[in-house]
């Protein structure tokens, strides 16, 4: 006898074979697409043991350890790293309580969530119309842009939040075409989700709570489904607060680094206005020249989308979404930047990752539905854009842009395009990318039956050029460097317990080990007042530039012997060890 399950089931499985037989090539080729952007991002991250991004990727890497039932580390004084991402590390954490591997573990869970930016993509261009191919192609193209796939060799939330935010509107977007309360309550779910991850997510919820307050103003929506929505979104991002502050709790014992005092006074003095504006501009100027101009025309492609009236009021609707949540990320990000002398406060392009595959897709629309239109007006107009915004950096900036400290990990499209890595060359590196949009442009307007592949051909290979170039001159040089002065890996048994001199030790140093070891940090003090405890195997005390390696801790007991030492003077340090 066959059940009725089992016919279901044949039913289901016919339903999605073609007349001919033959399984449908298209679900099969966007698994295989998926399936290379995850075996890229893991080949660039192969052999990455230790976290560049410091406090940064430590910090979120201990709440994931800490989430998973791991003790708790001491990021006091830090700033708050959010719940959001550290949740999505617990895997790791069960799987091995090896720091190292955790942290190979947190590489290929980028790897995979990433990856999913050409599903999404595909599927979001299709439903605007965009042909099976172009789609295809205009999706592949933007998982590899080369912000989302260099940040993914990091512990960070960029690695996720571009494909957070894609989905998002995703979701909203089928909400507002279909009315199915369930794809709003996953809208909902995700913008509050991304409050979770990050700061910047709390734009994203501002921004979805007007377009559902437009909404049942205007009655897009049936009333109750936007109301239940809202509810959804207020609660799901309470939730996340109160995770927050449980994690604020444990990894925090001794408060956090406030940004709340900085931001009201930069949004109510004149300085403060013209600090945020400038910064902004930065944002924006590295957005664009940092995706080849492209994301400038996506600006434009969005801004067409939503004053023209042949455009689908969904699809409107959802440009303005867009176009809204970048601008209020950039300045809220600028509004809250601390002048910490570093020539990234006023050319930074992490905060605006999330939304540049939005962006990408919306050129390529207009690439593939007006090329004219792009070559002709879109470009030029976008390549102004990124002219007059490094003009205001320019001003605003001055000698800082040369004087103040640059971290080439923070420039890794721009320093490609100059080929410098240790400094930023603002000019040059905005004629290099105008250049090669003005170069597409024209062959998409130009180019003839096969310019749009020709184009994607030569965005794929500069995209590439660019993060190989990225990961061997930033991150491998970084990794070697840094593992190499500031890891403890090397010293460190499964078993062992850290003491650290935490006032005097320099606070990148401190923050590596507490997620290198096991069992966190134990606080000391060198001066041999206090004893120590019992339990402890290792010590790391500070290293002063002039003085001999065992003058580091002139109490050290008898039985404890030196087994490294690291870079005398700023962030030098010594570890020694326990011997019975």
């Amino acid at each position: 006898m066959t059940s009725g399950a089992d016919v279901a089931l044949r039913e289901r499985v016919r339903a999605q074979i073609a007349p001919n037989g033959t399984v449908p090539w298209w679900p099969l080729l966007l698994g295989a697409g998926w399936f290379v952007q995850v075996l890229l991002r893991l080949a660039l991250a192969r052999g990455r043991h230790v976290p560049l991004y410091v406090p940064d990727e430590v910090g979120y890497l201990l709440g994931g350890r800490l989430f998973a039932g791991g003790p708790a580390g001491d990021m006091t004084g830090r700033p708050l790293y959010y719940c959001g991402y550290s949740l999505l590390l617990v895997p790791a954490n069960w799987i091995s309580n090896n720091p190292a591997t955790v942290y190979q573990l947190v590489l290929a869970i980028n790897a995979l969530i990433g990856a999913a930016a050409l599903p999404l993509a595909y599927v979001a261009l299709k439903r605007i119309g965009v042909p099976q191919i172009p789609a295809y192609i205009a999706a592949t193209l933007t998982a590899l842009l080369p912000s989302s796939v260099h940040y993914s060799q990091f512990a960070l939330t960029d690695a996720v939040m571009p494909v957070a935010v894609l989905a998002w509107l995703l979701l909203a977007h089928s909400w507002l075409t279909s009315g199915r309360l369930t794809s709003g309550v996953g809208a909902s779910v995700l913008a509050a989700y991304l409050s979770w991850i990050h700061v910047r997510g709390f734009v994203v919820v501002v921004v979805f709570a007007g377009l559902l307050a437009v909404t049942w103003w205007r009655r897009w929506a049936d009333r109750r489904g936007v109301v239940v929505m809202a509810w959804v979104l207020v609660a799901t991002t309470m939730i996340g607060v109160q995770l927050n502050d449980w994690l604020r709790s444990q990894l925090y014992p001794r408060g956090t680094y406030q940004l709340e005092g900085l931001l009201f006074d930069r949004l109510t003095s004149l300085s403060g206005l013209g600090w945020t504006l400038s910064l902004t501009a930065g944002k924006f100027w590295y957005l664009i020249v940092s995706t080849w101009g492209i994301a400038g025309v996506g600006l434009v492609a969005l801004t067409i989308a939503v004053i023209r009236d042949r455009t689908a009021v969904e699809t409107r609707i959802i440009a303005a979404l867009a176009l809204i949540s970048t601008v209020g990320l950039a300045l809220a990000t600028s509004a809250a930047t601390p002048d910490e002398n570093t020539v990234a406060n006023f050319v930074y392009g992490r905060y605006l990752t999330c939304v540049a595959p939005v962006l990408f897709m919306a050129a390529a629309v207009l690439a593939v539905r007006s090329p004219a239109l792009t070559a002709l007006r879109a470009a030029p107009i976008a390549s102004a854009a990124a002219v007059i915004a490094g003009s205001l950096v320019w001003l605003h900036a001055g000698d800082r842009l040369s004087k103040d400290f640059f971290l080439s990990t923070d420039f890794p499209e721009t320093s490609f395009l100059t080929w410098n890595w240790n400094e930023l060359r603002l000019w040059p590196a905005t004629l290099m990318a105008l250049v090669l949009l003005t170069g597409v442009a024209a062959l998409v307007a130009y180019g003839g039956n096969h310019a749009l592949a020709v184009s994607a051909g030569l965005i794929a290979a500069v995209n590439l050029a660019a993060v190989l170039a990225a990961t061997g001159h930033i991150v491998d040089h970084w990794d070697r460097r840094y593992a190499a002065n500031t890891s403890l890996k090397q010293q460190l048994r499964p078993d062992d317990k850290v003491g650290v001199n935490f006032p005097d030790l320099d606070w990148r140093v401190w923050v590596l080990h507490a997620f290198q070891s096991r069992h966190g940090l134990v606080p000391i003090d060198r001066t041999g007042r206090f004893p120590l405890p019992a339990d402890l195997t290792l010590v790391v005390v500070p290293w002063t530039m002039g003085t001999p390696p065992r003058q580091s801790w002139p109490a050290a007991p008898p039985n404890w012997h030196i087994v490294t030492a690291h870079a005398p003077g700023t962030g030098g340090w010594v570890a020694w060890r326990r011997t019975n």
